[in-house]
């Protein structure tokens, strides 16, 4: 069976159903496919944490994510109006704990080379009145009241729905098998069962992402990177802020329960829960508020990551292929930067590049 419309965008995590939105927005018709549930991949498994960058260098990653997190007050009530569903959007502030002399001479670092005034480092004796409950063994932190949090789990949703509120076609457990092309132009994409006709192709698929542009004879040096997430009840504990120490995050939903992770683990495409996994976030969970040993589980999650050889992002086209678009590689803030992905890949397909974009063009590798 054929289908034709303006642009196929493979891949529903995050990022995928950010941009059929922002498309969809613009008034495109977006076919979004997704080889399995809408967000059930990576962007499933995430904390939530929306966390700006500490360092300002103003390098371009750090304006990106300074950009979308900018964008997420008016995107809440946006997404809220179009689907119903609250992406439960705090800025609630985080604390950046320092377990060891190192953590917290950075930490002093950073307060010290900081003009704008919005992180403090907090010592030990204020610390209870920033978050209760915190380890002793804590040598202070570093809190950035910009800091915020979303439902992770409701994010893809809510994009996804929107976008069908404005007439796209979301179409999950649809598996992308192929690209179509005719001379060096892609047409469109191929299933199982049917193909799908378009100007515009926007691989988003996450790790996967690589092995469809391979079928095309482009390569991204990119991997996947595991992460296992816990979500944990306390017993009679409450956190009200992002809390972040050495590789872990913990981030508190509106319904009292913690999201507790991510770990980083470079195991190909293995997407098991394991025992040494969960052992790492209950440690590292514990270190910083020792009351959790007594929290409930309520369950374990892995999921993928798509993280670049360079550490950043591919957004832009793929050369030498007219109407092939990419957007992955977001690693561990794709929660974040998924506004501003959106945007900026909807106006550069539409013929509107801004300077931002150009320095996350999958160009810069010499192999695609």
């Amino acid at each position: 069976m054929n289908h034709s419309g303006d642009a196929v965008v493979v891949g529903g995590g995050v990022i995928g159903t950010s941009i059929a939105y922002y498309l969809s927005k613009k008034g495109v018709k977006v076919t979004l496919l997704e080889r399995g549930r809408v967000g059930g991949q990576a962007s499933n498994v995430a904390a939530g944490a929306l966390s700006p960058p500490l360092a300002r260098d103003l390098d371009p990653y750090s304006r990106m994510a300074l950009l979308s997190l900018a964008m997420f007050p008016e995107l809440s009530y946006e997404l809220y109006e179009n689907s119903g569903i609250d992406i439960e959007f705090s800025r609630c502030g985080e604390l950046s704990l320092a377990l060891t002399q190192s953590d917290a001479d950075y930490f002093h670092d950073l307060q010290n080379s900081n003009n704008e005034g919005h992180i403090e480092w907090i010592d030990t004796l204020g610390l209870k009145e920033y978050q209760q409950g915190i380890s002793s063994t804590v040598l202070g932190a570093l809190y950035e009241s910009n800091g915020g949090k979303v439902n992770n789990q409701r994010l893809s949703e809510a994009y996804a729905k929107a976008a069908v509120n404005l007439g796209a076609d979301i179409r999950p457990f649809s598996e992308v098998t192929g690209l179509l092309r005719s001379g060096l132009t892609i047409t469109g994409v191929r299933t199982v069962d049917s193909e799908f006709h378009a100007k515009y192709v926007i691989l988003s698929a996450g790790p996967w992402t690589r092995s469809l542009a391979e079928n095309v004879g482009s390569n991204f040096p990119m991997e996947p990177v595991k992460g296992v997430n816990l979500c944990v009840r306390p017993d009679n504990l409450l956190v009200t802020r992002v809390l972040h120490a050495s590789w872990g995050t913990l981030v508190p939903r509106n319904d009292g329960t913690l999201i507790v992770g991510g770990t980083i683990e470079h195991m190909g495409f293995d997407d098991r829960v394991t025992a040494s996994s969960v052992r790492d976030i209950i440690e590292l969970m514990v270190a910083m508020l020792p009351s959790l040993e007594s929290a409930e589980v309520n369950w374990a999650l892995a999921g993928l990551r798509p993280n670049s050889s360079d550490d950043l992002p591919l957004i832009g086209n793929v050369v030498p292929w007219d109407g092939l678009y990419v957007a992955t590689a977001h690693y561990r803030n794709g929660i974040l930067l998924s506004p501003i992905t959106g945007r900026l890949l909807s106006e550069f397909v539409l013929g509107e590049e801004s300077e931002l974009i150009r320095h996350f063009s999958p160009r810069r590798f010499r192999s695609t």
